[in-house]
């Protein structure tokens, strides 16, 4: 998709499809909404006020209308905007969606759409902006590149990669040429972060089949303006990584540890790393996952898709002043004569030793490896791990919000914070010095599952801590919830999500809505 931004009045443009945000009640159309009301003989105020509306501008809600030749445009999406005392980032950037969707449907390809002063008055002109380009650019997203082209059309207008859409040019008509340079800012920054999440949808929406432990190396190595460094088994080996290379051992794929790295052009405010978790397939080793369980274990590479793809929009939206580290320990976790098993102790890079009494509590495993790589190569100020950990954060928060706990709840803050503006949740969980009981073994250091049904998201986090140095700032985010979509939103459609990828940009821009 790509943007344009004019100066003019919307009614007047000539396009396929023009885009209106609407409050509810007639009495609230902005001066935008009257010239097209009027255009069309009150056809949106009639709408608005029926008895039984059809449409009642509810958040989300769309309802095309043709203009009979009344207006330069065919048609008019209108879009609810919901009550303007609620109005925020969240509900502008999912109304855009919408209209987007309901735009894909009439398969146009050129559409216009204005910036309603109440958002405008909510959130600034810049943000409303960033925001309708995310909320553009999120909802055109479909997974369609591994059907053939008849098929893919057939669905969704059109094949293209990365999910693509029929909508090819959003323009973005605004009566005030002054406020143009802002507008196109927004633009610029909401379509990448946009474009970012959906590169990350795409990884983890792909089959492990293709997105192999190989394929992320691939991807990390082709970002300009990024330092990559890739270790391979040998150098895992050589480093001591025993609880990394002893998931990795059961698969015919190498396991890497992937490092990227950006350095901005001063001197940064601060160092922060951010690691991954990177499992493309998870099928529990030989403590193996029911099939029910297991046949969506590709998306298990989700927090390593968020690293991966934050960093390549931070190589791309540069203008950041801090210096910010990616992480990925990326492998399967597969059942063969090579496996693990139960029962098996290891030594951990850090020198603790690891009674592995789950094969299928992998993640512990492979991120405390990396964690302590992490903190020895650039002793961060801030270190946040993102990953699909834990079935019990499913449990206790569903598939609305992920689970975050660490040392610092500054940092917990901030990134709860991120996550409110960009429309991602994230809840608090506890890391009490009474769950360290979780990690007794009789025959090592530490276990590495022995919640036995009780807060076993917290249980995970407790085990990750034990990698962390005791002053060091350390957030955990378990997005096994949120990660993937079992159902459509507008801006989310079923399958993999993206999960993190606008909080973390959020967080480390510091952007408010």
């Amino acid at each position: 998709m790509r943007f344009e931004v004019t100066t003019g009045q919307l009614a007047q443009f000539s396009g396929e499809a023009l885009v209106l945000g609407i409050l509810p009640g007639s009495q609230s159309l902005d001066d935008t909404a009257k010239a097209i009301d009027e255009a069309l003989g009150q056809y949106v105020s009639n709408c608005l006020n029926a008895e039984n509306a059809v449409f009642k501008a509810k958040p989300g809600e769309t309802l095309i209308l043709p203009t009979y030749g009344k207006l330069p445009a065919a048609h008019v999406v209108l879009v609810g905007l919901g009550k303007v005392e609620e109005l925020k980032s969240s509900q502008w950037r999912r109304a855009v969606a919408a209209a987007v969707r309901a735009c894909k449907k009439l398969k146009v390809k050129a559409v216009a759409m204005g910036l309603s002063e109440a958002v405008v008055g909510a959130m600034g002109i810049e943000a409303a902006s960033r925001l309708l380009a995310e909320g553009a650019v999120l909802g055109q997203y479909d997974f369609n590149i591994r059907k053939t082209p008849s098929k893919a059309s057939e669905d969704n207008g059109e094949s293209a990669p990365n999910g693509g859409s029929t909508l090819e040019v959003l323009t973005v008509v605004d009566a005030q040429a002054d406020r143009l340079e802002a507008i196109q800012r927004g633009l610029r920054v909401g379509q990448l972060v946009a474009e970012h999440t959906n590169l990350a949808r795409h990884w983890v929406n792909d089959s492990a089949n293709y997105v192999t432990p190989a394929f992320l190396k691939q991807q990390a190595e082709g970002i300009p303006g990024l330092q990559c460094e890739v270790l391979d088994l040998e150098r895992i080996k050589a480093l001591g990584m025993g609880a990394f290379q002893l998931v990795a051992q059961g698969s015919e794929h190498p396991p890497f540890l992937i490092h990227l790295c950006y350095k901005p052009s001063g001197v940064p405010a601060k160092k922060v790393a951010l690691v991954g978790k990177g499992i493309t397939f998870d099928s529990g080793g030989l403590s193996l996952k029911p099939a029910a369980s297991m046949e969506l274990m590709k998306m298990d590479m989700a927090g390593a898709a968020a690293v991966l793809a934050t960093l390549k929009a931070v190589s791309e939206l540069k203008d950041l002043n801090i210096e910010v580290h990616g992480f990925i320990p990326t492998c399967e976790n597969m059942p063969s004569g090579a496996s693990s098993k139960p029962g098996d102790i290891v030594t951990a890079m850090n020198g603790k030793t690891i009674e592995v009494n789950n094969t299928d509590a992998e993640g512990r495993l492979i991120l405390c490896d990396a964690l302590t790589y992490a903190q020895q190569q650039v002793d961060p100020d801030e270190l946040v791990d993102i990953a699909t950990l834990t079935g019990a954060c499913v449990t206790a928060l569903g598939k609305v919000a992920a689970g975050v706990m660490g040392t610092s709840d500054t940092l917990i803050q901030g990134i709860q914070a991120a996550g409110e503006q960009a429309g991602e949740k994230l809840w608090q969980l506890p890391l009490y010095d009474e769950y360290r009981a979780f990690l007794k073994s009789d025959v090592a250091d530490l276990i590495n599952s022995g919640a036995k049904g009780q807060a076993g998201s917290s249980a995970g986090g407790m085990f990750l801590k034990e990698f962390v140095d005791k002053k060091r700032a350390w957030a955990h985010l378990d997005i096994a919830g949120p990660a993937w979509a079992t159902s459509d939103t507008p801006e989310v459609p079923k399958g993999g999500t993206g999960f993190g990828v606008r909080t973390l940009l959020y967080y480390l821009y510091g952007w408010q809505a």
